[in-house]
């Protein structure tokens, strides 16, 4: 099997495309933020949801789940929410299922397809 992992360029890229949209999202406020983040992970799953690719899925998340409580927090002067209180609230609302989406092998392997001679 061929192992499939997002390119640190455009996931690098992708980051920080991310951190600019949050950070002009600032001033519309946390429920804002909370549904872009949340389109722009769903679609991410989407496109980048290949076999092979799980971890960078999940490491991609993480970091967004990072620059979504970073930029809420910096809102005002007054203390900021603490890691165990946003977590709960990211699962329950931000955070969508990290899933492969498109299984590139689909026969288990070990398995030949019917008909064919490599018995």
């Amino acid at each position: 099997m061929v192992g499939r992992k997002t390119e640190r360029k455009r996931f690098n890229g992708k980051l920080k495309q991310l951190n600019e949209r949050l950070r002009r999202l600032r001033t519309a406020g946390g429920r804002a933020m909370m549904a872009y983040v949340r389109r722009h992970l769903e679609g991410h799953i989407r496109y980048y949801g290949v076999s092979g690719n799980y971890r960078a899925l999940s490491c991609y998340v993480k970091a967004a789940s990072r620059l979504l409580f970073k930029w809420p927090n910096r809102r005002s002067q007054r203390r900021s929410i603490p890691w165990a209180r946003f977590r709960p609230i990211l699962k329950d609302r931000v955070l969508p299922r990290i899933r492969i989406v498109h299984n590139l092998y689909p026969m288990p392997i070990g398995r030949t397809q019917t008909g064919s001679r490599m018995v």
